[in-house]
């Protein structure tokens, strides 16, 4: 075999090359240094061991800061009692298998968390009955209270709505203190009863009708503006701590309103992912506290012809948190309700499912998984409480859309570290 190569002056020449010849005596060349390839995998050798001694020196200075750092924790513990968190929340789940996964499993106990939206779009509706999936959660044992300044709630819409473990009467006559008294009542309650691991939910309907003592006794309404606010400024970042140390979810419900505007100056929006035009009541510390905060808009009614369909009235609406601390914000999604009944798991999995087209729908539809089993929309609850095979199908669709179109989208980080 022939090859090229250049002499001592620089010139091309041939060059006949035995290939066994070549291959016994190949040599690497670093920086025009001829190096032997033992001399390479000896260095590399060397290398590893080095290496090997830097993560075991890594792995021992990591240790000696996890020591120094309990340490520390309980230094400041004994000293100043500040208490460092467990970095997990316990959550109220909504019951809803789509809102739960982009809340990070529901509302945070021990927090504030914020339901906003128009009249009309179901937040006290939902309110109600993450405060009845919470008393299922924990067997009856969760302590409940519906604080209701709106006056519009009965015994019987929040047994309707799953509070039935026990049944609760909605306290009325509410002032703004008068909520705050209620967290501190609690939190004295569960300390004398020693039950301050059982955790408890305060929903407060709603926070832009609720006024303070001085704004119901005052005669010149001038006299107050802003007084509110002011009050809330104080009282909120106080009872959140309260609600931290004795297990309270405080799910508090608001309105949306108009965005003021001066002139041809428009106010600015520190939420740029509420609606457009749109701000809440109650001043900014409400936002700065609300560990979650979910705005409701409603996309459609179901009335009609829709109604006849669905076998029920009610509504589709679009929810997105604005603002959350357990899963990545502002992934909208579809809830589906009945006015009488409340916001069904069944019909929002439905129509995530028609939505992600694992369901097809028409005259007759069909699960893409399972083609063969026909159905009537309206017959889809019966056919699902009543076929085996046809709930395993839907549930097992309604799992793997969730996890490919919520979770594995837009928490990737959760799958890299269960792995």
């Amino acid at each position: 075999m022939s090859d090229e190569t250049k002499n001592e002056n620089g010139e091309i020449k041939d060059m006949d090359i035995d290939p066994e010849e070549a291959l016994n005596s190949v040599k690497l060349k670093t920086n025009s240094v001829e190096v032997d390839e033992k001399q390479v995998k000896d260095k590399a050798k060397d290398i590893i061991v080095e290496n090997d001694s830097e993560e075991e020196k890594v792995v021992e200075d990591e240790d000696m800061t996890k020591e120094l750092h309990a340490e520390f924790s309980s230094f400041l513990e004994t000293q100043t009692d500040l208490v460092e968190d467990l970095g997990t929340k316990e959550t109220i789940p909504t019951g809803i298998d789509l809102l739960d996964a982009i809340l990070g499993s529901g509302f945070v106990i021990g927090a504030l968390n914020i339901i906003v939206g128009q009249p009309g779009s179901g937040k006290s509706m939902l309110a109600m009955q993450a405060l009845g999936q919470g008393q299922r959660k924990y067997n009856g044992k969760l302590i409940g209270g519906f604080l209701d300044s709106e006056q519009a709630t009965t015994s019987l819409r929040l047994w309707n709505l799953g509070v039935r473990y026990p049944k609760l009467r909605p306290y009325s006559d509410i002032t703004v203190e008068k909520v705050f008294k209620f967290v501190e009542g609690l939190s004295i309650f569960k300390r004398e009863k020693k039950i301050l691991d059982i955790p408890s939910v305060i929903v407060w309907d709603s926070i832009a009708n609720t006024l303070s003592q001085k704004e119901i006794e005052t005669e010149d309404p001038n006299s107050v503006i802003g007084y509110k606010a002011r009050l809330l400024s104080i009282l909120v970042p106080k009872y959140v701590s309260q609600c931290a140390k004795h297990n309270i979810c405080l799910l508090a419900v608001n309105q949306l309103r108009d965005v003021l505007k001066i002139d041809k100056f428009a106010a600015p929006k520190d939420l740029k992912f509420m609606s457009a035009s749109k701000d809440m009541p109650g001043g900014n510390i409400l936002k700065y506290n609300a560990f979650q905060l979910l705005e409701m808009k409603v996309k459609t009614a179901i009335v009609d012809a829709e109604a006849e369909k669905y076998g029920f009235e009610g509504v589709i609406v679009k929810i997105k948190c604005v603002k959350n601390k357990l899963f990545p914000p502002n992934v909208e999604i579809e809830i589906v309700g009945s006015f009488v009944s409340g916001f069904s798991n069944f019909w929002t999995n439905y129509n995530f499912l028609k939505t992600t087209k694992r369901l097809t729908a028409g005259a007759w539809n069909y699960l893409v998984s399972y083609p063969d089993k026909k159905f009537r929309t309206k017959d889809a609850p019966q056919l699902y409480k009543t076929d085996d095979k046809f709930k395993k199908k839907f549930d097992e669709s309604v799992k793997e859309a969730i996890q490919t179109e919520i979770v594995e989208k837009y928490n990737p980080e959760v799958i890299q570290e269960s792995n």
